[in-house]
């Protein structure tokens, strides 16, 4: 009634990882629910979007039959993160058409900082950086649909021109070397080496530490203080600034970060 329709073609479970997949849709029999929406024809395609890591998202792939879809962040810079390269094969290749956001990082990737940009005006033959970045998940034949934001005629008008070029394996060997460059160049911009594993996790003060790196770090890669700082404003639970440097997080990380130290310069940068 609120959506003024009785017909939905494509309806997703939001955002989903193993906490949600597992204590509210498989808790409260969820897929059920969907599955006796559809049979009564008002939901054509049941699918999930998916926040997390390879192996929940392994989990729930395999946890239901019935998918008709699914949909993951991805991007060349996020080849190992949440579902990733390995997340993107696997559901293809149990036939499950897969959907892709955030392909230019939230558009980050489309105004990239001034050395990478210059990487790219000299390599790049004329094509902007948001359409290397569309190229290549359009390369591999595992993409089905690609979501791009845009807010200018100007966007609109440039994906149009992408997408009417997109060919699958069509991208050089060279081509495919130099965003793995590119993306180097950016690891490169990184200050503290933390991989997110979680080990130093629970903070006994509740600082949410691998989220406050990687702010700190994105902050860094993309040169973009501004929405940065906005993001991380956003998380008031769990700040950087709620460190009372007990260490406990420091015995337990296995890249021997001085956490810490780092705490206070996160929140002097980015609070």
């Amino acid at each position: 009634m609120k959506l003024q329709t009785d017909y939905i073609d494509f309806y997703l479970f939001h955002s989903i990882d193993a906490r949600k997949w597992r204590n509210v849709i498989l808790r409260f029999d969820l897929l059920d629910k969907i599955e006796a929406a559809k049979q009564a024809g008002k939901i054509g395609y049941i699918g999930f979007s998916f926040h997390g890591g390879f192996n929940e998202f392994k989990e729930i792939v395999d946890g239901y039959d019935n998918w008709d879809l699914c949909q993951i962040q991805y991007n060349y810079m996020d080849i190992e993160k949440q579902a990733g390269t390995k997340g993107l094969k696997y559901a293809a290749g149990k036939g499950l058409p897969v959907v892709i956001m955030e392909p230019l990082l939230g558009g980050l990737l489309a105004n990239p900082p001034k050395e990478i940009r210059k990487d790219f005006e000299e390599y790049g033959g004329g094509r902007s950086p948001a359409d290397w970045a569309l190229q290549w998940l359009w390369n591999q034949p595992e993409v089905t649909l690609v979501l791009s934001g845009m807010n200018a005629m100007q966007q609109v008008e440039e994906n149009l021109r992408s997408a009417d070029a997109l060919k699958i394996n069509a991208m050089s060997k060279e081509d495919l070397a130099f965003i793995d460059r590119i993306r180097k160049k950016y690891e490169e911009k990184r200050a503290i080496p933390c991989t997110g594993c979680n080990y130093c996790m629970p903070c006994p003060n509740g600082v949410e530490i691998p989220r406050s790196f990687k702010f700190y770090n994105d902050c860094l890669m993309h040169d973009d203080l501004v929405s940065t700082r906005k993001t991380y404003a956003f998380w008031k639970r769990g700040q950087a600034s709620a460190c009372i440097a007990c260490k406990a997080c420091e015995e337990k990380c296995p890249q021997r970060i001085p956490i810490s130290q780092w705490m206070p310069k996160v929140h002097a940068l980015l609070g």
